[in-house]
C-alpha cells in the first residue's frame, strides 16, 4: 500500500473544492484559518472562539 504526501497548497485545495462543491466556497479568511490550523499556530477551539468573536462584534454594528 502505497502513501502519498500532501503539500499544504494541495490540501487547501481539496477542502477548497470541496466547499465549492457544496456551494459554500471559502474566501481569504476561511483559507487563513486552515493554514494557521495546519501549522499548528491555533486550535480548533481557537478559531471557534474567533469566529464567534467576529459574529457577535457583526451583531453589534
Amino acid at each position: 500500500m502505497a502513501t502519498t504526501t500532501r503539500t499544504d497548497e494541495q490540501i487547501i485545495a481539496a477542502v477548497a473544492a470541496g466547499h465549492e462543491m457544496a456551494g459554500m466556497p471559502l474566501d481569504a479568511s476561511d483559507v487563513a484559518a486552515l493554514r494557521r490550523r495546519h501549522n499548528g499556530e491555533t486550535s480548533v477551539a481557537d478559531e471557534r472562539a474567533r469566529i464567534l468573536a467576529e459574529i457577535e462584534a457583526d451583531r453589534h454594528r
